[in-house]
């Protein structure tokens, strides 16, 4: 219990992998629950999430996703992942079937966003596979869905959808917004043609919510 302090502090450490390292200490620590409310009340919550958003390499993101797993039945650590932004970074990686921590991402929505209400305060990304819980999804998607439209001349990005679907996006807003579009559109084939392909698995009204939301 001595080391917990240490260990919250090295999570906004500048150098990635000892951050990296301190989260994956802390998601061991959790794997017993007593240590969960004062891993809390130290302030990790925040440096986790920050970590998540602002990391480009997997690895780190992973074991930050294994220690906030442990936290996310905490409704202050749910907050907290609105407000940072944290629930649009894991929407993005997971609908992206590139993406080394999709997985991870997916299991993270999941625990952050339990019920159906806060499914959709995360633009329901998570893949509802019951069919009513859909349903309800979709009007979701479909109230958003002006938020993003046809490609037109502004736009510098284009999403290819599953459906035959095209969606145009701003580069510069998307990599402002969220640190996977930031790396994905940087020194890679989509960030030098400007057209992505994105998860098959969710509708083109998924990925025009999450754009505009973004």
């Amino acid at each position: 219990a001595g080391a917990l302090p240490l260990l919250v502090a090295l999570l906004q450490s500048t150098h990635p992998a000892t951050a990296g390292n301190a989260a994956g200490a802390l998601a061991e620590i959790l794997r017993d629950v007593r240590f969960g409310q004062c891993i809390i009340d130290l302030g990790a919550p925040m440096a986790l999430l920050a970590l998540l958003c602002c990391s480009s390499d997997d690895q780190i993101r992973i074991k930050t996703c294994g220690a906030l797993a442990s936290l996310a039945a905490d409704a202050r650590v749910r907050q907290l992942a609105l407000e940072q932004g944290a629930l649009g970074v894991l929407a993005a990686a997971a609908q992206s079937s590139g993406c080394g921590w999709a997985g991870n991402a997916r299991a993270m929505l999941r625990a952050l966003c339990p019920t159906q209400d806060d499914a959709e305060r995360a633009l329901g990304t998570q893949h509802l596979e019951n069919s009513a819980l859909r349903a309800e999804s979709d009007k979701c998607f479909a109230s958003l869905a002006s938020l993003a439209g046809p490609v037109e001349a502004g736009h510098d990005v284009e999403l290819q959808c599953e459906d035959g679907e095209k969606i145009g996006g701003c580069r510069q807003l998307l990599v402002r917004a969220s640190p996977y579009y930031k790396a994905l559109l940087s020194g890679t084939a989509e960030g030098v043609s400007g057209i992505v392909k994105p998860d098959p698995d969710f509708s083109s009204a998924a990925h025009r919510a999450l754009l505009g939301q973004l």
